[in-house]
């Protein structure tokens, strides 16, 4: 079982690789000749996700009008929005007194998987994989949805033992896990990295 203290040090080394990645993005923008996806046509890029793609890029009016790269804003936008909820959430689980069975261990965990670790930097880094999308830097937005879905990943692992995980957290970093493979997957295809499907939620 991961502590506080493993789940910091891993969060640290994935900072680091996170500001390795996006200093060496090329912030050009997509190549001429990648292929204009329709929202059905890109959401059959995520695998077991389609559905799931299909009805939250369908909740943004703009996504009918959409490019490609409009289509990812959407999908990296409905990402974050879902991890800042969590986020929100896990720190009102945290400050619950209620909760007579919450444990240290399980404090520990929602406390590093929260506001001021885990998911505060998977909201801010999907913020700026929205912002660079928008500004054509589509190789750092993929690392930074990338580095997001990295740090959801990392508060399942801490956490997956600790009592009630699945009841408090594994449904929630599911679809923020899901919502950021969807995201990715589209932001791929701007530049025409073309694949037979994004990888399935792990979680």
């Amino acid at each position: 079982m991961a502590s506080g203290t493993s789940i910091a040090g891993v969060h640290a080394v994935l900072s680091v690789f996170l500001v390795a990645a996006a200093a060496s993005a090329s912030p050009a923008p997509a190549p001429t000749t990648s292929k204009h996806y329709s929202l059905e046509e890109a959401c059959k890029h995520t695998a077991g996700h389609h559905d799931l793609c299909v009805a939250t890029l369908s909740a943004d009016p703009s996504s009918k009008s959409a490019d490609t790269a409009g289509l990812a804003r959407v999908a990296i936008q409905a990402a974050q929005r879902n991890a800042s909820e969590t986020a929100t959430y896990l720190s009102s689980i945290y400050d619950d007194n209620s909760l007579e069975n919450k444990t240290a261990q399980l404090q520990q965990c929602l406390e590093d998987c929260g506001e001021r670790s885990v998911y505060e930097a998977a909201v801010e880094q999907l913020s700026d994989a929205t912002s660079a999308v928008e500004s054509g830097a589509f190789s750092e937005s993929e690392a930074l949805v990338a580095a997001s879905q990295a740090e959801v990943k990392l508060c399942q692992r801490g956490c997956q033992a600790m009592p009630d995980n699945r009841n408090i957290l594994t449904a929630r970093n599911r679809d923020v896990d899901r919502l950021c493979s969807i995201a990715l997957t589209i932001t791929k295809l701007i530049r025409g990295q073309i694949y037979k499907g994004c990888q399935a939620s792990t979680i």
